[in-house]
């Protein structure tokens, strides 16, 4: 299946394997008749998101340094390829992130908001622009867009105009079913049509073995050292890693990437790939609703062990018995929990202060380091029980609620 005397191809195939695409997962997490919790929606699709990024990226690097005719792993190869990895995702987030900060100055300064078919053309023509750039200069378009995604729901959100917020949500939306439905599409003929000559069995079902292993050994302990800097009522329990874990589908990235595999062994890859993506799109897409229910996933399911409001105290007791298998007694998390409150806090004033009068955002969020509930904004759609701001326009509930909120902490000055 792989070259046993060129580690360059196992290395690209690890890193092509390694893209997690949940599409179906997201799309049934997503149904509204569904009430999917929502700290653990944000998981798998930041999760994904980013997981993708950083394959693409990787699967680019190795491709770079890859020789049929040089199979050996030289010691000077591989720092030299590590720092081709940093620099292309370094370069990716900064051409992201000041493409976001350029269209949400733009968007604040100047009057376009008076004309909605235009705005909502020239955000797209900017989301284009920041792909487009990223790849004319051989960095990552996925993680350039996807910070660039995160600056413009962060503060541009808030310069467009109420009609062009909904028209551009409901423009994407529609934009994205066709892209997917198109990729399954292109999958499922590439699985009927190819010639399966060079596909092996026994190299599909270990690398399937592998990949569950991988998935298993990233969740638990990623989750357990996100668990030290989150407050008990936003753990990350065992049942949401059991959730996770069996969320970490293959999908379009990692056929598509497998396309792109070069070398004599290419097709045997590409065929062995797209078994793994059929495979745990059927079965883990099938069984996502089940598997919600079961680990009590659902908002309106009692078992459900993160509520928008939080726990209550009784109920904290019984957290350690929910974090998984390094949910051990810890005084130091405490520490950790304080020190990231100390910097979040730092960058909300910064942000508050000096960006958000810059480049846009909600004006009516109190500075976290005044208030006595930080990382909260109160809005049309109040906030998500996480501790994390919620994007939204500000309706007249919202404002009223903020002038009440406003006058009391007046009065408590």
């Amino acid at each position: 299946g792989i070259s046993d005397t060129n580690p360059m191809e196992s290395l690209l195939f690890g890193a092509l394997i390694s893209a997690v695409d949940p599409v179906a997962t997201l799309s049934i997490m997503g149904s509204p008749e569904l009430q999917c919790n929502q700290m653990l929606y944000s998981l798998v699709f930041g999760e994904s998101v980013l997981n993708d990024a950083i394959a693409v990226v990787l699967f680019k690097t190795f491709r770079q340094y890859y020789d049929p005719d040089a199979p050996d792993l030289t010691a000077d190869t591989l720092p030299s390829a590590i720092l081709a990895f940093f620099t292309m995702a370094i370069f990716s987030v900064f051409v992201g992130v000041g493409l976001g900060l350029v269209t949400s100055f733009i968007y604040k300064h100047s009057t376009i908001r008076n004309i909605p078919k235009l705005e909502s053309t020239l955000l797209f023509l900017f989301c284009y622009c920041c792909y487009a750039l990223a790849e004319a200069m051989e960095l990552s378009g996925i993680m350039a867009l996807f910070f660039n995604g995160l600056v413009l729901s962060h503060y541009n959100s808030y310069n467009l105009s109420e009609e062009s917020l909904h028209s551009t949500e409901q423009i994407f939306a529609t934009l994205a079913t066709v892209a997917e439905t198109i990729v399954f599409l292109y999958m499922g003929m590439g699985f009927f049509t190819n010639d399966m000559d060079h596909w092996e069995l026994k190299f599909s079902l270990y690398a399937m073995g592998f990949c569950i292993i991988a998935r298993i050994m990233n969740i638990v302990p990623l989750s357990f050292l996100s668990n030290l800097c989150r407050k008990k009522a936003n753990k990350i329990t065992w049942q949401m890693q059991v959730v996770l874990t069996f969320a970490g589908l293959r999908g379009a990235i990692a056929f598509a990437l497998a396309l792109n595999m070069p070398g004599q062994n290419a097709s045997t890859i590409s065929h062995v790939t797209l078994t793994i993506c059929a495979i745990t799109t059927v079965i883990c897409g099938g069984f996502t609703e089940r598997m919600l229910g079961k680990f009590g996933m659902k908002q309106g399911d009692k078992k459900a062990l993160v509520e928008g409001n939080g726990n209550d105290t009784e109920d904290e007791d019984d957290d350690d018995e929910t974090l998984g298998l390094f949910a051990i007694q810890t005084n130091n998390s405490d520490t950790v929990q304080m020190a990231y409150d100390g910097l979040k806090g730092l960058w909300a004033d910064f942000d508050f202060i000096y960006l958000r009068p810059l480049f846009g955002g909600s004006q009516h969020i109190l500075s976290p380091r005044k208030s006595k509930n930080p990382g909260r904004v109160f809005g049309k759609e109040q906030e998500d029980g996480l501790g994390h701001y919620e994007l939204g326009n500000m309706g007249k509930e919202g404002q009223k609620e903020m002038e009440e909120r406003d006058a009391l902490w007046q009065d408590d000055e």
